[in-house]
């Protein structure tokens, strides 16, 4: 916290206009000649990436024990899909509410009701475990759903506030803040048996317990240093750079017209797809592990290696994708998803099994952060919340899809059957990419 607070002080010079409307907006952030290199900017991103980190280290704790929960519960291998596809249908419900309040009100509040709602789910799910009860457990999840529709916004708010240029570094960052809380959340696993005698509750239990004082963390560091709200300065630094009255007119767009544009449809489909086929197999994996006879830090590490995969490069995948373009990084993805797919089928020791999952996560990330960038630049401000709110509606459906039908591919098909998928959704991926990437090239273009 102390570093963090010395984050917070850094300044730079910055022209202020302290004047406020009625409703206490900020009428004015910045002027016209300062760039998005300020140190309101950084201040804005570090949060971001704070608080993403705390969101990713709760997450990674569930993510270890949802699946046995939910066996556990049922009684039914079938089951193991259960709690995601519950979280994904919140995220997907959730989407374009969370989208339309987050342009109305700003995003700091988008956020924090995301992260209040995420506390509600997470107190159902530690109240389920305990009195065994499947009905409050999966109402739990999907609340917890809800709240992803917000948290998965903040690689396009931190996306927003910076130039075209550096959109895809922003968004790489954010997205290597899971990387942190990916190793912290699998720390705090290993501290669950020793939490387990302290309190009395049951061990699945504990995570939930965790991610509950991680997100009241969060909510406290938005509402004291999110100021001012990103929608300002991007609304701002959109105002300095198309000032006439014939391009405001051209702002507003429709949804449709927004996803009938070719890089908008591959964008989304690059994420959705490259999600559905990670969800299909990590949906399992615990689970797997489990009848392998891994004990939970075991299974916790596996979860926390393929989120290494997800995000340990992110940084470098944004570079990346600045330097030599989104359909090139899209392409690297798609190559690595068949990879790890094709390991996975082989996967018959720990060493390997790890490898296939670290390779499912290293594709996934190169297709979501090319994809997000490849999006954020066909949207306008006013734009961005609703759109991408839809953009991940349409990936939680999508992957919603992969977790009902994990359990059923898991129990017919084994994991080698999971891996399979992930290839033919892989080639799948590659028709639409060669199909909508070549119509991309000719009538791709930024709007801002």
């Amino acid at each position: 916290m102390l570093v963090l607070c010395c984050i917070m002080r850094q300044t730079v010079s910055f022209e202020w206009l302290s004047s406020f409307s009625r409703d206490g907006r900020l009428l004015r952030i910045m002027s016209a000649t300062q760039n998005a290199d300020t140190a309101i900017v950084k201040r804005i991103t570090t949060i971001l990436f704070v608080t993403k980190c705390l969101h990713s280290t709760a997450i990674v704790g569930l993510l270890t024990v949802t699946p046995i929960i939910a066996v556990n519960l049922t009684g039914n291998d079938m089951a193991v899909g259960l709690p995601a596809t519950l979280v994904l249908i919140g995220r997907s419900i959730a989407a374009y509410p969370v989208g339309w309040l987050m342009d109305r009100v700003g995003r700091r509040l988008g956020l924090n009701v995301g992260f209040l709602v995420a506390i509600f789910g997470m107190s159902l799910g530690a109240i389920a475990v305990v009195n065994g009860l499947l009905w409050l457990f999966l109402s739990g999840s999907f609340f917890l759903g809800m709240s992803r529709s917000a948290v998965e916004q903040m690689r396009f708010i931190a996306a927003e506030v910076q130039p075209v240029g550096r959109r895809a570094q922003a968004i790489g960052l954010i997205a290597f803040s899971s990387t942190i809380g990916s190793l912290a959340g699998s720390l705090l696993m290993d501290t669950s048996p020793t939490l387990t005698e302290l309190i009395g509750m049951p061990i699945l239990a504990i995570p939930f317990i965790m991610a509950i004082g991680l997100m009241l963390v969060g909510i406290i560091l938005n509402q004291l240093f999110l100021h001012p709200d990103p929608l300002l300065i991007s609304r701002q630094m959109e105002a300095s750079n198309k000032p006439t009255e014939t391009e405001k007119t051209e702002r507003a767009r429709s949804m449709r017209q927004i996803f009938g544009q070719y890089p908008v449809i591959l964008a989304a489909s690059v994420m959705a797809i490259s999600w559905l086929g990670m969800t299909v197999v990590m949906q399992v994996t615990p689970l797997h592990m489990n009848y392998e006879g891994y004990e939970v830090p075991i299974i916790a590490r596996a979860v926390m290696i393929h989120s290494l995969g997800m995000f340990a490069f992110s940084s470098g995948t944004g570079w990346l994708t600045s330097r030599i373009g989104r359909l090139p990084v899209v392409a690297l993805g798609i190559v690595l998803l068949i990879v790890s797919g094709i390991s996975g089928c082989f996967a018959d020791t720990l060493i390997t099994l790890y490898i296939a999952v670290f390779l499912l996560g290293v594709g996934w990330n190169f297709c979501y952060i090319a994809g997000s960038a490849m999006l954020s630049d066909q949207l306008r401000p006013e734009e961005r919340g609703r759109a991408q709110g839809v953009s991940e509606a349409f990936i939680g459906v999508t992957a919603a899809i992969g977790s009902v039908t994990s359990g059923l591919v898991y129990a017919s098909y084994g994991y080698t059957g999971s891996n399979l998928i992930v290839i033919g959704l892989s080639v799948l991926l590659f028709v639409v990419f060669v199909f909508f990437g070549r119509s991309s090239v000719q009538t791709s273009g930024t709007v801002t």
